[in-house]
Formats: C-alpha cells, structure tokens, sequence
C-alpha cells in the first residue's frame, strides 16, 4: 500500500509539474524528456488532466457561482460605501491625502464592478448550463 501511495503522489506531482510546462508551451515530447518519462506517459498525463479540467468545470457549473457572483458585487458596493464615507469626512479628522486614496478606491470599485456586470451573462449561462446538466444527469440510463 504504501508503494501505491508513493506512486500516486509520483504520478500527482508528475501531473503538475506537467500541467506547468504545458503552460510555458512546451511539447509533449519536450516535457517527456525534461521528466524523464516516455512520451505515452507524457500524453497520458495531459489526457488526465484534460479530463479533470472538464470536471472541475462541470463542478463549478453545479456550485453556487452565481451566489458568489452576487456577494462579491455586493462587496464592492461595501468598500465603495466605507471608502466614500472616509472621503466625505471634515478636512479636520481626514488629511486629504487619505480622501485621495479613498477616491482611488472608489474608482477601483466602479471599475471592477463593471467588469463583473459585464461578466454576468456568462454566469447567467453558467446557471443555465447546471439545470441542463441536471437534466441530463437526470435522464442518464445506468450501464
């Protein structure tokens, strides 16, 4: 048993330091050789992870994404509020320089809440997608 657990995290590490040299655009016979690995193995490796990046992505189809859409809007709506609280404060107990900061903050919050509004179509299709794949996972005949 424990050979198979050594094995396995071989293999995990093996899988990552794959999954890093894909993303340099390396080859899979360039990878094969800086691992020390036979290009099958090599070409199993990225088939695998392949296939775990599908999972991931139908997990997150299936998560509360569009709940974690939704709070972090409503996050940067917060720090927008606190930060305009901290600008519209006397002269006396805010130095300007801070009234500065806090309207850079303000801004970066306008910013990144439009890009996540932009953004809300595509987890509108997200949700849409998690009541499809339901269905059909609904409708799957057991083999």
């Amino acid at each position: 048993m424990a050979t198979e657990q050594r094995k396995k995290i071989g293999i995990d590490e093996r899988r990552r330091l794959t999954a890093s040299l894909l993303a340099r655009n390396k080859t899979e016979r360039e990878i094969a050789s800086e691992l020390g690995v036979s290009p099958a193995t090599t070409h199993t490796d990225i088939v695998a992870l392949k296939e775990m990046s599908q999972e991931f992505v139908h997990d997150l189809a299936k998560s509360d994404l569009g709940f974690f859409f939704q709070q972090s809007i409503n996050s940067l709506a917060e720090v927008a509020i606190e930060a305009w609280n901290i600008y519209n404060k006397p002269d006396a107990e805010v130095p300007v320089k801070e009234k500065l900061k806090a309207l850079g903050i303000i801004a970066d919050c306008s910013i990144k809440r439009f890009e996540l509004l932009q953004a809300g179509p595509a987890v509108m299709a997200m949700r849409s997608l998690e009541g499809r794949l339901e269905q059909v996972e609904g409708n799957q005949v057991p083999r």
